[in-house]
């Protein structure tokens, strides 16, 4: 099992990378480069299941949770279509 380094940089950032190890092919995939994350946050915690290496399993992990604490940090999907106000 490979233990991913934490992946917060500041005090504002809740999420964090927790784990990211080999796994079996999930029901119904083909493959066999499949691996299972963990992503946490206090009490809560998101798992995911992704093909590919390790590194890139590990950056796209890393990328989820800058995603989720950008949302969290300002309100919104930094992705997200916002209507402009007059």
């Amino acid at each position: 099992m490979h233990q991913s380094p934490q992946t917060q940089r500041d005090s504002t950032r809740h999420f964090r990378v927790a784990l990211v190890e080999k796994s079996a092919v999930p029901q119904g995939a083909a493959g066999d480069d499949w691996y299972r994350y963990v992503l946490e946050s206090g009490y809560a915690a998101i798992t995911g299941w992704r093909r590919g290496s390790l590194q890139e399993i590990t950056q796209h992990a890393i990328h989820c949770t800058e995603e989720l604490n950008a949302r969290s940090a300002t309100g919104f999907s930094p992705r997200a279509y916002r209507r402009k106000t007059t």
